[in-house]
């Protein structure tokens, strides 16, 4: 205890007060929304990954702000069996395809509107802000 004021006054010495602070400040760069055609090939890689039978449905394109991505959209088969339960996937984008996962009660994927995901053709979808 005797020994604390002149321990710290040595650490202090390590340290500076004179920062280089002549480099740009970084700016900062929010994450652009995906295209179609990267929404498109990440929907064919997840309904695939999910064992999802064609044709399936997604919902608009969505800011994400808790999950593996920046942007999702919910997913789900067209015409499900009738005894078969019918799960709700998310997928999820930031420059690319980037993780699957069943959806979950904050996604709010239940109360989307769906469309059909065209996998054959060029997907064309809006932005749906939060």
């Amino acid at each position: 205890m005797r020994y604390s004021p002149l321990l710290c006054l040595l650490l202090t010495g390590c340290s500076t007060i004179w920062a280089d602070t002549s480099g740009p400040v970084p700016v900062f760069q929010p994450v652009q929304a995906p295209p179609p055609e990267t929404i498109q090939k990440g929907v064919q890689i997840a309904a695939k990954a999910a064992k999802l039978a064609m044709p399936v449905e997604i919902s608009a394109l969505r800011k994400n702000d808790h999950g593996p991505g920046d942007y999702f959209v919910c997913l789900r088969e067209a015409s499900p069996l009738p005894d078969k339960a019918c799960p709700t996937y998310s997928v999820f984008f930031d420059d690319g395809y980037k993780d699957l996962r069943l959806s979950v009660f904050l996604e709010n994927c239940e109360q989307q509107q769906y469309s059909s995901a065209n996998l054959g053709a060029t997907l064309k979808m809006p932005y749906q802000g939060r």
